[in-house]
C-alpha cells in the first residue's frame, strides 16, 4: 500500500484543516472559499491511513500576468503539522499535476506564503515578481509551474 491515498474529497473535509494551518483567525463554519463549488472546481485531500493530513483546491481561474488559455489555480493548500515533512503534500500535488494535464491545462498558479516557496520550487514552481502582502495572512508570492 502506498504510504498516501490521494482522493477527491468534498469541500466542507477541507475546513478543518484550513482551520488549523490556515485560518486560525476564522471560526471552523468560515473556513469555505466562495468559489469551493465553481464549475471545474476540484479539491483533493491526502490521508494516511483514514487520517486526512492535507488538503489543497484547484480552481479554474486565470491569472491576467500569464498569456496561457488554460489556467488553475491552486487555493488553501495546507499540511497538519504533525503530517509536515512527510512527503504527503508532494503526493497530492503530483496527483493534481495529472488531473490538470489530462485536463488539457497548461499553467497551475497561487499565491504562496513566503514559508511555503522552497516546498513549491521543490516542485517545479517559479516566482514572479516581488514579494505583496495580502492582509492579516502576510507576504507572498506569486508562483506557477508549467504543466
Amino acid at each position: 500500500m502506498p504510504p498516501f491515498l490521494v482522493k477527491e474529497i468534498k469541500p466542507k473535509d477541507c475546513y478543518f484543516i484550513r482551520h488549523q494551518v490556515l485560518w486560525q483567525h476564522k471560526s471552523l463554519d468560515d473556513c469555505g472559499i466562495d468559489i469551493d463549488d465553481q464549475e471545474g472546481a476540484f479539491h483533493l485531500g491526502a490521508y494516511k491511513g483514514d487520517e486526512l493530513i492535507c488538503i489543497a483546491s484547484f480552481f479554474k481561474q486565470s491569472q491576467a500576468k500569464f498569456l496561457e488559455k488554460n489556467q488553475y489555480r491552486l487555493r488553501a493548500m495546507a499540511t497538519l503539522s504533525s503530517a509536515q515533512n512527510t512527503g504527503a503534500a508532494s503526493a497530492l500535488l503530483n496527483t493534481a499535476f495529472q488531473i490538470l494535464k489530462d485536463k488539457d491545462q497548461e499553467l497551475l498558479w497561487c499565491d504562496a506564503r513566503i514559508i511555503a516557496t522552497r516546498f513549491y520550487e521543490k516542485l517545479g514552481f517559479e516566482k514572479l515578481g516581488d514579494t505583496y502582502s495580502i492582509p492579516i495572512i502576510g507576504l507572498h508570492y506569486l508562483m506557477y509551474k508549467t504543466l
